[in-house]
């Protein structure tokens, strides 16, 4: 393979043809959550009368829909005061106040099989007032997207935004000696492998619909381009052009793909419909330009490029124009343009004695933040479709994981602790 191949294999993470398996954003202020959270308290989740031996059930949605506000960062659980089961809050506000809580969240569980049921409200400490109060009727065997729900609708009632408690996360795994797609709850739970090709699988890249995953598959021994229906669990050939056929990303609404081509030739950014037609190349460069990401409004795209030297995060309005270069560090790679449209994340380094890190750059330039520090090697960013976490992979452990911070850097935690090595996780809508 040329010098040029090998570059673009290199710093797209691709392995070559023929290559062995094995192969409200809080930027940078300070205890900004921590200003911001509500104090909520949670008593037991009660059983419906004479259900008292399925307690195991209100149990496990009380501990998932606390650890959802937990990491919302919007709330601060508060126990149940000592000595009292509080599940009345009007009776116990004055021991729930002095326990620190400003709201109150109850909730009554029915489980008879093949259904469960669930009753809340959310009652305000200070006013005396209901201010959330919500019925949910649901399959026995989710009780966890049931707790998710009802966090995600808590969140969502308090701030006006969509909580992230039902998103999931998809990435490539190797830990069957092949890299397949995975999926798993955002929190790292109901992990499950989506292919099985005994080939080398990558950059699995959602619809904003939540319905497909497209990703870069050699299982016809070429780098090609599929689309995975969720609901069908089929797969079907998108682009199976000679050389690399890699997904960026979906337009907002759904029906284009920003995409990186090869044909044979040096790698350039397209833009192509969901089914494969209209191809419309938007870059031209005899280098690599790749790792394209829409913009949230849908009229730019950034993406890397080595015109300048090294890989550098560039941007370009699709309506035409010249490449705008944002950053100029050692080297870039990997860039996701935030829900919110002010910051695109990326993997980059600052010189070629460091490893790779997790860097912010707004949208003219004129501002870099590094999220990660000298903690091993730290790539693939994305975010969550609030805007204020990212997901990325590190070797900090010694195996490449998939992670999860606050917008800010702060607060790192393992999504889960997966056999194998992780790579390229995508947060979904």
């Amino acid at each position: 393979m040329s010098l040029r191949g090998l570059l673009a294999a290199a710093f797209l993470g691709v392995a070559p043809r023929g290559a062995s398996a094995a192969t409200d954003v809080f930027i940078g202020v300070a205890g900004s959550h921590e200003s911001r959270q509500m104090t909520i308290g949670l008593p037991p989740f009660l059983m419906e009368q004479g259900q008292a031996g399925r307690a195991e059930t209100a149990l496990r949605l009380r501990e998932v829909v606390r650890d959802d506000l937990l990491f919302s960062r919007w709330f601060k659980a508060v126990e149940p005061p000592s000595g009292e089961a509080a599940a009345d809050p009007k009776g116990q506000a004055a021991a729930w106040k002095a326990a620190g809580a400003a709201f109150v969240l109850t909730a009554k569980v029915s489980d008879t099989p093949p259904k469960i049921s669930v009753s809340i409200t959310v009652h305000d400490l200070a006013s005396g007032q209901a201010i959330l109060e919500r019925y949910y009727r649901q399959d026995s065997q989710y009780v966890r997207a049931l707790a998710h729900q009802i966090a995600d609708d808590i969140v969502k009632q308090f701030t006006g935004k969509p909580g992230v408690a039902h998103t999931q996360i998809a990435f490539v795994n190797d830990s069957t000696g092949h890299k397949e797609i995975y999926l798993a709850d955002y929190d790292g739970q109901s992990l499950r492998r989506l292919t099985a090709d005994n080939s080398i699988n990558l950059l699995p890249r959602w619809s904003p619909d939540r319905s497909t995953l497209m990703f870069t598959s050699y299982r016809r021994h070429n780098p090609d381009l599929y689309a995975f229906n969720l609901a069908k669990s089929t797969i079907r050939p998108i682009s199976e052009k000679q050389g690399l056929n890699l997904a960026g990303g979906f337009s907002p609404d759904g029906a284009k793909l920003v995409l990186t081509l090869s044909r044979g030739k040096s790698p350039n950014v397209f833009l192509m419909d969901v089914g494969g037609g209209n191809l419309t190349q938007l870059t031209n460069h005899f280098g690599v330009d790749a790792s394209p990401t829409f913009s949230p409004d849908g009229r730019q795209i950034a993406f890397v490029s080595d015109r300048s030297g090294n890989p550098q995060v560039h941007t370009m309005d699709l309506s035409g124009g010249k490449a705008h270069r944002l950053t100029r560090l050692n080297w870039c790679d990997s860039p996701s343009w935030s829900p919110t449209g002010e910051w695109i994340v990326f993997a980059g380094r600052a010189n070629s004695l460091d490893r790779m890190d997790i860097f912010l750059v707004d949208v003219t330039g004129s501002h870099i933040r590094q999220l990660t520090h000298n903690e091993g090697s730290n790539e693939d960013p994305a975010w969550s479709p609030d805007g204020r976490f990212i997901t990325f992979t590190s070797n900090r452990d010694g195996k490449r994981k998939v992670y999860i911070m606050d917008a800010d850097g702060s607060a790192p935690r393992l999504l889960g602790n997966f056999p194998g090595h992780s790579y390229t996780p995508a947060w979904s809508p």
